[in-house]
């Protein structure tokens, strides 16, 4: 070993050396330590608008820094250069394992995958967002006829659920008024107009499963505090609901053109079609504005403000 380093440096004498001029230049080292350098030059070299640059950038320092130490301890058997590049490789190990927790993508349940890549991820929500949403969530099975909400019984106010499995039915009176499909909200109109009047009221409909069923359920009060601190994502989910509560109203709407009589043994037909989903169109709801917005023919350009008016029921029912 000690034989080894004395050839390498067998090239220039001790004056030389002191005094600091080479007049002569020592033979290229092991090919370890070319490998090495060749790994720092590749780190530096790594396109900046490669998506993990930094975490390749330091697996490339941290392969050259290993095989200096290497090259160091083995073929020229110097402590210096063994304990620098020791050190190098530590600090720069800790960083690699931070940028690798940030690089790896969040996880939740394998059912809040599919709702996830088709609600929320294409209005730019990011998987640690929607984990943060989900961990104070649950998931929740409903067998087929099950009830997930008894109409003028079940209280409103206490959670919000997707659906992530299965189908739902919503009556009213025993009469059919819609569907509830994958990731569609089950209770945003409740949802919305509790969120609104603070009110503790009860479920103007019955909702039930169809088939085996599974919900993803968040508790009311959790939900809205959370989103009371990321006031964008407060943003992105009340357009959700907003959008969500005028495909129900539109289903309903849809049906009643298609067979006018259908609901003519419901006492109060209008009712049914107004209050029916309790926070549709009422004069408390917030998204009045929004479902003119999302679907655009709700009502007339000449009076968007008056939707929960008695005119524009009569004219829409």
């Amino acid at each position: 070993m000690n034989t080894t380093r004395s050839d390498n440096f067998g090239g220039a004498n001790n004056s030389d050396l002191h005094s600091g001029l080479c007049s002569d230049w020592l033979d290229a080292q092991h090919a370890v330590f070319q490998l090495a350098q060749l790994c720092i030059l590749i780190s530096f070299l790594t396109p900046t608008n490669f998506k993990y640059h930094c975490f390749f950038l330091r697996i490339m320092l941290n392969l050259g820094f290993l095989l200096g130490l290497i090259w160091g301890a083995v073929f020229v058997c110097m402590s210096d250069i063994v304990i620098w590049n020791a050190i190098f490789l530590c600090v720069n190990s800790v960083h690699v394992v931070y940028l690798g927790y940030k690089v790896v993508p969040e996880r939740f349940p394998k059912a809040l995958e599919d709702v996830y890549s088709h609600t929320f991820k294409p209005l730019k929500v990011t998987r640690k967002q929607f984990k943060e949403m989900t961990d104070f969530g649950s998931l929740q099975l409903l067998g087929k006829g099950a009830l997930y909400a008894n109409q003028d019984q079940t209280k409103t106010g206490q959670k919000l659920s997707i659906l992530l499995k299965g189908r739902l039915k919503v009556t009213y009176d025993d009469c059919f008024l819609h569907s509830i499909e994958l990731n569609y909200f089950v209770d945003s109109p409740e949802f919305d107009n509790s969120s609104v009047s603070c009110l503790e009221d009860t479920f103007k409909v019955s909702v039930s499963a169809c088939e085996d069923s599974l919900i993803f359920t968040w508790p009311q009060d959790q939900l809205l505090n959370y989103l009371s601190h990321d006031p964008h994502l407060r943003h992105i989910f009340r357009q959700l609901i907003g959008k969500d509560i005028s495909h129900k109203l539109y289903e309903i709407q849809e049906r009643l053109m298609a067979n006018p009589s259908y609901m003519d043994g419901i006492n109060t037909r209008r009712s049914s079609m107004v209050n029916v989903r309790h926070g549709i169109v009422s004069n408390s709801t917030s998204n009045l504005a929004k479902l003119n917005c999302l679907q655009g023919c709700i009502v007339s350009n000449e009076h968007p403000s008056n939707l929960s008016s008695n005119e524009t029921y009569e004219t829409s029912v």
